[in-house]
């Protein structure tokens, strides 16, 4: 049996690595005696494949992981003994069976969500700097990635860019590229907002909204059927 799982990873494990959050996984799944598989040879590891990579830095709401099972499983119950060992800032959401051939969540995930909390700045003010930033030809910043400092040209793979008020924040979203036509990091995402002109001690959080599957105009998540 192979499964897909949506969890949230909070706020306090922002700066917890990709590796750091994959041993968290691999002690919960013992502890709470969850039937998983295990690899052959003569190091043995659970066969666990975690999804996208969270950036240090950043809390994620509906992150993924795949596993694979020795057998048959309720989801209700693998929820709910996964659950009881986890960190409370770590949580389980939901966890649905997926065909043993699905592409590993690595190779279908194509966008994301990313959300920036903004204090200090009211909707409207920032709506217009974002609607001047949009009407520009290109979203220019420095390369994050492997070419640091190299000219990158954002706008090919921003989808959406949202503004919506929340009590005495306002949260920019951004629904963006992950691969191709070009790969966008949160932080080349940061750039471009200070450069449209939002104060950088505005800026109180972000985290990743989503992991999507893209396919033309559409958007799905990865536990939904992707016909």
């Amino acid at each position: 049996m192979k499964v897909r799982c949506e969890y949230c990873a909070g706020p306090e494990l922002k700066f917890l690595s990709n590796l750091d959050m994959m041993h968290m996984m691999e002690r919960a799944l013992r502890r709470a005696e969850i039937p998983y598989a295990l690899s052959e040879g003569f190091n043995p590891h659970i066969k666990l494949s975690m999804g996208t990579v969270l950036p240090v830095g950043l809390w994620g709401k509906n992150e993924y992981f795949d596993l694979e099972l020795t057998k048959n499983v309720a989801p209700e119950w693998f929820v709910m003994q996964l659950n009881s060992v986890l960190p409370a800032y770590i949580k389980i959401n939901r966890m649905i069976e997926i065909d043993s051939k699905e592409p590993a969540l690595m190779k279908t995930v194509n966008a994301a969500g990313y959300s920036f909390v903004v204090k200090g700045v009211s909707q409207s003010e920032l709506q217009q700097q974002l609607d001047n930033l949009i009407k520009m030809p290109v979203f220019l910043v420095k390369s994050r990635g492997k070419k640091k400092d190299v000219d990158k040209d954002l706008k090919p793979g921003i989808y959406k860019i949202e503004v919506k008020g929340q009590e005495d924040s306002v949260i920019i979203n951004l629904t963006v590229a992950i691969g191709e036509p070009v790969n966008i990091r949160f932080d080349e995402l940061k750039d471009l907002l200070l450069s449209a002109g939002i104060r950088e001690e505005n800026l109180t959080d972000v985290y990743r909204k989503a992991n999507y599957i893209k396919i033309e105009e559409n958007y799905f998540t990865p536990l939904e059927k992707v016909v």
